[in-house]
């Protein structure tokens, strides 16, 4: 199971880490591994480094683009993808800060999905120590 978290980075983040998505990635991670009592801190770095997701014009968006494929379903907050003809099963959350993203293969279909609008997103899975800007995305034809 991978566990995907997604961030909205500024631009002039984006355009500064481009070539080297390994900092941003550690800057992240740092972020994540905080004590709670430097979540002051980590907090003050991360509004710094992200822009704020409009939760709601995106759930509908995605709600909208997929509420008829046979795979989908959405239940209160959480998307879900349950396709038996690629095995896949994944859920996403939605947040403000940031998407979450759980599945059990390596290349979510939410992934693609996500990439579809033009935002400068970047992925990072810590348990795996996977990072990548959504847009890097290839597609496998």
């Amino acid at each position: 199971m991978r566990t995907y978290y997604v961030f909205k980075v500024k631009d002039e983040f984006k355009s500064l880490y481009r070539e080297n998505q390994s900092i941003l990635y550690h800057i992240f991670k740092q972020i994540y591994l905080l004590k709670k009592e430097d979540l002051a801190y980590g907090y003050s770095l991360f509004r710094q480094l992200t822009k704020k997701i409009d939760k709601e014009k995106l759930d509908k968006e995605i709600f909208i683009s997929l509420h008829g494929t046979m795979p989908y379903s959405k239940r209160k907050n959480k998307h879900h993808i349950n396709n038996l003809y690629k095995d896949e099963t994944s859920s996403m959350i939605i947040k403000h800060a940031y998407i979450q993203i759980e599945s059990n293969q390596d290349n979510s279909e939410f992934l693609h999905v996500l990439n579809q609008f033009e935002n400068p997103y970047f992925v990072c899975d810590f348990q795996n120590q996977d990072y990548f800007f959504l847009e890097d995305l290839k597609v496998l034809v």
